[in-house]
């Protein structure tokens, strides 16, 4: 059996795998592929696993809870009086300060690499009241580092991550996410 999770993630790799592993189960009927997404279109999964006669594969709907999400955009704007710090450090502080001013809970942002969180982290540090924990989460911190986004705190928490988190973690406390837009995208 192989599973697949996260198969909405659209890529070339997936793509070329759905596609590899469609020619592999009509040669192998002791194949069992289990296909996981929480936003997947399931009826064109289905019909793409079709069997050789046309039978759809069977679709598993596991409903979990969903909470009310309001999605805000905030563009980047061009002209900052600030000369020290580029636009998108200035739109990030922005966004975080107008999520603190909407109430309690913890923030999570979603930047595209190392680099970039501890540039954020610096400019954050230097923004916010120190009652504020401003914790990176980055594979290269040590374990007891990385911990500590897990860590429920009587201080505001504002975790800087890759998108790792976003499909592979569950941090507590988290009220308001921040997706700067930006992503490391590999290229062949």
């Amino acid at each position: 059996t192989l599973i697949i999770d996260e198969a909405h993630e659209r890529s070339l790799n997936i793509d070329f795998l759905l596609g590899y592993l469609k020619r592999l189960l009509t040669r192998r009927a002791d194949l069992k592929v289990v296909i996981t997404s929480a936003t997947i279109d399931a009826d064109k999964f289905a019909r793409h696993f079709a069997s050789p006669d046309g039978v759809h594969a069977p679709v598993i709907e596991v409903s979990g809870r969903l909470y009310p999400v309001d999605i805000r955009y905030q563009p980047v704007q061009g002209d900052t009086e600030d000369t020290t710090r580029d636009e998108e450090e200035v739109a990030l502080i922005d966004a975080v300060d107008t999520l603190c001013r909407l109430g309690p809970g913890d923030v999570l942002v979603f930047l595209p690499g190392e680099r970039e969180i501890r540039v954020a982290a610096e400019s954050l540090r230097k923004h916010h009241p120190p009652n504020t924990d401003i914790l990176p989460l980055y594979s290269r911190l040590s374990a007891s580092e990385q911990d500590r986004v897990f860590k429920t705190s009587a201080s505001r928490r504002i975790v800087l991550a890759t998108n790792v988190a976003e499909t592979s973690l569950t941090v507590p406390g988290i009220r308001y996410v921040v997706d700067t837009g930006l992503a490391r995208v590999k290229r062949y």
